[in-house]
C-alpha cells in the first residue's frame, strides 16, 4: 500500500490565483448612470473607493464593507439556466460557462465605473440570484475612449522549489468601429511544492519504517481569449467570445526509506497531465412584442491525456512499477432561448428554454512495468467509456414588488435528460425532473434586510464516475458505475443583513437542504467499489460575512473583513449503515483579515489568517484524512502608485501551516480489522509573493 497526492487543496487556493476564465464582454455596453438607486439598492460611488487606489473594477467590488464575491462553479454547472455568480455588469449575469466574475472584473479599468450597487437578488429579473448582489455599472461610454490596457503580474518565490515568474495576464479593451473588442491573455501558472516524512505503522500500531518524502507540482496553463461585443442603433445586442487553453501539469513525488527486510528503497510518483481546450460561444438579443428575446449558444471541447507512474527501487528485489494511462475527450453544447417582459403593476415575467447535449469519452490503460523497462497492459474491465447526456428543460420566473419593502421571484421548471453510458454496468435512462426556487426579500428597515428562498436543484454529474481508474500511487482503484444519477438538493436559506453605516456590514445566513442521491464512495459488488448514489441526507451551514470599520474606534483608515462557514453534512454509510459525515465535505472556515490604508499616503499594509477543515474520505477499506495543520498566516504591505502601479509585497505562511496526510487501511472492509496505517507530515515553509496590477 502506498499514498502520494497532490498537495492540498487549501495549500493549492493559497498559492494559485484564480481560475482562468473569459469575460462577458456585454459588460462594456454604454449604460447609463442613475441618480437614485433603484430596488433599494446601496450605492457606492467611486470616490468611495478612492482611498484604496483602485485599478480594477475588482478592486473596488473587493472593497465593499460586507460582500463576498460568490463565483459559483460554473464549469461544472448544469447547463445556463439560473446565475450562480453575485456579481452583474450593467445588469447583466455573466452567462459564459468560462467565465469567473473576478475575471470578468479584472478586466475593467476602475475609471470605467461609475458606480457598484448592493441589491437584494431577488428584487431582480434574474432567476437564480438571492441575497446580496453586486451590479457594476459603467460610465456610458467607457468602451470609445481608445484602448484600456489592464496587466497583473503576480510571481512566487518558494524555498526548495523552482520560483514562479509566469502567473499573470494582460488584457486590453477598447472599440473597433462602433464592436467593443476585448483580447486577454492569462497564464495560471503554479510552481509549488512540500516536504517531510511520512511513518508507517502495522495493524497493531508498530512503526515498520519511515519514508523521507518531497513532492513538487508544476503547471502551466495559458489561455488566449477575444470577444466582441456591439450595441445597434436599434437597441439589438450581440456578443462572441472565443478562447482557448493549454495546460502543461508535471507532478512528481519521490521518497526514500530504509527498511528492515528491504534496505533502501527508493519510490517516485508522476503524473503528467497535457490538455488543450477551447470554446466558442455568442448572444443575440433583440425587442420583440412588448419583451425581449435573448438567444444563447456555447460549444466547449477539452482533450486532456494523463499518465501516472508509479515505480518502486528496492536494493532487495530490483525494480517494479505500474502505469495508469488515460485519455479523455469531453464536449457540451448548449442552445438556450429567454423571453422577458413587463406587465401592468410592475411585474417582470421571463421564460427560457434550454437544450444540451454533454459527452465524454475515456480510454485507459493500466500496466505494469517489465524486467527490460516496458510496460505490459493487464485488462482490468474500463479500458473504455462513453457517457452521454441529452437535456432540454424549460422554465417560467415571475417577479414584483409585493410591499414597499417585500419583492418576490419565483422561478418553476422541469427537465428531460436521457443519460446512457457504454462503461461498466452501462445502460440508457430517462429521466424528468421538476425543479424551481421561490425567493423573498424583506427591508425590515433602512438597513435591515432579510433574504429567504427555497428550492429544488438538480446538480451535475461528474462524467468520470462512469469509468473505471487506478490509482497506482495508493495501489487501489475505482470500478465505472453506469447506475449514477444526478443528486437532487432540497433546500431552503434564511439570510439577515445588517447595514451598520459607519460601522460596516453583517450578514449571518441559516441553510437546510435535504439532499437526494449525493455521490459518494458505495460497494459495486462484494470485492470492487467505485462512486455511487446515496440514500436521503440531511446537510446544514450556518455562515456569516462581515466588514468592520475602525474609524470611529479613532484607527482611520483600517478595517477587518471575517467569513466564517459551519457545516454538517449527514449521509448514511453505505457499509455500515450509520449515519455519519459526508466524505470529504467542509466541516469550518475561518478567513480573517485586516487591512490599514495610512491616511494621506499611498501606503496600506495588512495580514490575514486562515483556517479550513473536511471530513475524511471514507473508502470501504481504508479511511484517509487529508488536511492541513495549522492556520495560513499572511502580512503584506502594498505601495499604490509605484511608476502608476500598485504594488503588493506579502509573506504568506507566517504560522508553519503544514499539509498533513493519515490513512488506516483494513485487511478486507473498515468494519474489520485494520492491516495497517500511515502518518504523514509535509511543510511547505514561508514564502514571499509579489502582486503588481495596473491600467495603461
Amino acid at each position: 500500500m502506498r499514498r502520494f497526492s497532490a498537495v492540498s487543496s487549501l495549500a493549492m487556493a493559497m498559492a494559485c490565483p484564480p481560475s482562468l476564465a473569459m469575460a462577458q464582454e456585454a459588460a462594456l455596453d454604454p449604460a447609463p448612470a442613475v441618480e437614485t438607486p433603484a430596488n433599494g439598492a446601496q450605492r457606492y460611488s467611486p470616490s468611495d473607493f478612492a482611498s484604496f487606489s483602485p485599478r480594477t473594477a475588482l478592486d473596488m467590488v473587493e472593497k465593499v464593507p460586507g460582500f463576498l464575491i460568490v463565483t459559483g462553479t460554473n464549469g461544472g454547472e448544469r447547463g445556463l439556466g439560473a446565475a450562480t455568480q453575485n456579481v452583474l455588469i450593467n445588469g447583466e449575469r455573466i452567462a459564459n460557462k468560462s467565465t469567473d466574475a473576478r475575471s470578468a472584473l479584472q478586466r475593467i479599468a476602475a475609471t470605467q465605473v461609475a458606480y457598484v450597487d448592493i441589491v437584494d437578488g431577488a428584487s431582480l429579473n434574474v432567476p437564480g440570484l438571492t441575497g446580496q448582489v453586486a451590479n457594476v455599472v459603467l460610465v456610458a461610454g467607457a468602451a470609445q475612449a481608445g484602448f484600456t490596457t489592464t496587466i497583473r503580474w503576480q510571481p512566487e518565490w518558494r524555498p526548495r522549489i523552482a520560483d514562479n515568474w509566469l502567473a499573470g495576464e494582460v488584457s486590453t479593451t477598447g472599440r473597433l468601429g462602433g464592436t467593443n473588442v476585448t483580447l486577454s491573455l492569462k497564464n495560471d501558472a503554479n510552481r509549488q511544492g512540500h516536504w517531510g516524512p511520512e511513518d508507517r505503522f502495522d495493524g497493531n500500531g508498530v512503526l515498520q519504517f519511515t519514508r523521507d518524502e518531497f513532492a513538487r507540482y508544476y503547471g502551466d496553463r495559458p489561455r488566449l481569449a477575444l470577444a466582441l461585443a456591439r450595441t445597434t442603433t436599434g437597441g439589438n445586442k450581440w456578443n462572441f467570445n472565443l478562447g482557448g487553453q493549454l495546460q502543461k501539469i508535471h507532478d512528481r513525488v519521490s521518497s526514500v526509506s530504509a527498511r528492515p527486510t528491504n534496505g533502501i528503497v527508493r519510490e517516485t510518483f508522476e503524473s503528467i497531465e497535457d490538455e488543450h481546450n477551447f470554446d466558442i460561444g455568442g448572444d443575440y438579443e433583440l425587442g420583440l412584442g412588448k419583451g425581449r428575446l435573448k438567444l444563447i449558444g456555447l460549444y466547449r471541447f477539452e482533450h486532456s491525456p494523463t499518465v501516472d507512474t508509479f515505480i518502486v527501487d528496492q536494493a532487495i528485489g530490483g525494480r517494479s512499477g505500474e502505469r495508469f494511462k488515460q485519455t479523455a475527450d469531453e464536449g457540451e453544447s448548449i442552445l438556450r432561448g429567454e423571453y422577458g417582459w413587463r406587465t401592468a403593476g410592475g411585474t417582470d415575467w421571463q421564460v427560457a428554454l434550454e437544450g444540451a447535449y454533454n459527452t465524454l469519452d475515456v480510454d485507459a490503460e493500466f500496466a505494469t512495468l517489465q524486467p527490460d523497462g516496458s510496460f505490459l497492459p493487464i485488462i482490468f474491465g474500463g479500458e473504455t467509456t462513453k457517457v452521454e447526456e441529452k437535456r432540454g428543460e424549460a422554465s417560467l420566473t415571475w417577479g414584483r414588488a409585493l410591499a414597499s419593502n417585500l419583492t418576490a421571484q419565483i422561478n418553476l421548471g422541469a427537465e428531460y435528460s436521457e443519460l446512457s453510458s457504454s462503461g461498466p454496468g452501462g445502460l440508457t435512462r430517462r429521466f424528468i425532473r421538476p425543479k424551481g426556487k421561490l425567493a423573498l426579500a424583506w427591508k425590515l428597515g433602512a438597513k435591515t434586510t432579510v433574504n429567504w428562498f427555497v428550492q429544488r436543484r438538480v446538480d451535475q454529474l461528474n462524467f468520470f464516475d462512469f469509468a473505471s481508474s487506478v490509482d497506482v500511487a495508493n495501489g487501489q482503484g475505482n470500478g465505472g458505475n453506469g447506475l449514477l444519477v444526478p443528486p437532487v438538493l432540497n433546500r431552503t436559506e434564511l439570510e439577515f443583513v445588517q447595514d451598520m453605516g459607519a460601522w460596516g456590514n453583517a450578514s449571518v445566513a441559516f441553510a437546510y437542504a435535504y439532499a437526494q442521491d449525493l455521490v459518494d464512495q458505495i460497494p459495486l459488488s462484494p470485492t470492487t467499489e467505485g462512486r455511487g448514489n446515496l440514500p436521503g441526507a440531511h446537510l446544514y451551514r450556518i455562515s456569516s460575512k462581515a466588514t468592520l470599520l475602525l474609524d470611529r474606534l479613532g484607527w482611520k483608515g483600517a478595517r477587518i473583513n471575517s467569513d466564517l462557514t459551519w457545516r454538517r453534512n449527514r449521509v448514511r454509510d453505505p457499509l455500515t449503515g450509520g449515519w455519519r459525515d459526508q466524505s470529504q465535505g467542509q466541516e469550518y472556515l475561518v478567513d480573517v483579515s485586516l487591512r490599514h490604508d495610512i491616511p494621506g499616503s499611498k501606503l496600506a499594509w495588512g495580514a490575514g489568517y486562515f483556517a479550513e477543515r473536511y471530513s475524511p474520505n471514507l473508502r470501504l477499506g481504508a479511511i484517509e484524512n487529508d488536511y492541513t495543520d495549522g492556520a495560513f498566516v499572511t502580512a503584506f504591505v502594498e505601495h499604490k502608485d509605484v511608476a502608476g502601479f500598485t504594488v503588493k509585497l506579502s509573506y504568506r505562511n507566517l504560522a508553519g501551516m503544514i499539509d498533513a496526510f493519515d490513512r488506516t487501511v483494513f485487511v478486507d472492509r473498515r468494519d474489520g480489522p485494520i492491516a495497517l496505517s500511515e502518518s504523514r507530515r509535509r511543510k511547505f515553509g514561508q514564502y514571499v509573493q509579489l502582486t503588481v496590477t495596473g491600467t495603461i
